[in-house]
């Protein structure tokens, strides 16, 4: 039950805001986000089963997160990685839209998925389920493993708690303490951040983007119940980005 609050042009002082929660059985093979050997240009985490990536951005501003859709599984499951969907949308160079039109045309290649992908000066919504391409205007959002904006729990209270912080002083610990509140004992899976002995948050992770184009890229990392592992830290400026406001 992944977990993306995000920002898009939310204010003066950010292009884009994220604030999301990767949720996964811990024992799936993965790296810890950096920039990729094979792909120097891309800073993300890496499935090491299927080789995608949960989120992403790259040194030029493309930026893109996917999560998984709740729903029955397929008797049969279909061929394609969702993981692949961020991953070749941000080492290619078709717009968003354009890259959207293509997934839609083959969107019933891949299980259930909600996915965002950027280019810095735009922020687009696909969901397989929906199949309609949305451009998102400015504003503050939330998803989850329902369609964007949806009524759970954490997704209406997360957004309003990433509106609130954005009307103040930014503050990264502030968000991080968002990504690590619990549910309740009756409703464990509707914490923001899940511990159980198999399957939980794996990665917190908050992303920003300024006006002139720097980056800072943090994400902790856990382990089975919720333990902390490590953390990572990256700052860099997008190429060609405007050096001033």
């Amino acid at each position: 039950m992944c977990l993306i609050l995000f920002g898009f042009q939310p204010n003066s002082q950010f292009k884009l805001v994220v604030a999301a929660n990767r949720d996964e059985f811990y024992a799936r093979p993965s790296r810890a986000s950096g920039y990729w050997p094979e792909q120097p240009e891309l800073l993300a985490g890496k499935d090491l089963e299927m080789g995608g990536t949960w989120l992403g951005i790259t040194r030029n501003g493309r930026f893109s997160a996917v999560t998984n859709f709740r729903e029955t599984p397929p008797t049969s499951v279909p061929p394609r990685s969702r993981g692949d969907l961020t991953t070749n949308f941000l080492l290619g160079n078709m717009t968003p839209a354009a890259y959207l039109a293509k997934v839609d045309a083959r969107a019933t290649e891949y299980r259930a998925f909600n996915l965002l992908v950027g280019d810095g000066d735009s922020l687009y919504y696909y969901c397989n389920r929906q199949g309609v391409v949305q451009r998102l205007e400015p504003g503050i959002y939330g998803l989850s493993n329902e369609l964007l904006d949806c009524d759970w729990p954490k997704v209406r209270a997360g957004r309003e708690q990433l509106a609130a912080l954005l009307q103040s002083d930014y503050d990264e610990a502030a968000l991080f303490k968002l990504l690590s509140e619990p549910g309740s004992g009756d409703e464990p899976w509707s914490a923001k951040f899940i511990a159980s002995p198999e399957y939980g948050t794996c990665a917190a992770t908050v992303l920003t983007v300024d006006p002139c184009g720097r980056v800072s890229f943090r994400e902790r990392n856990f382990s089975a119940g919720g333990s902390p592992t490590t953390e990572e830290s990256f700052q860099f400026a997008i190429e060609n980005a405007p050096t001033a406001v």
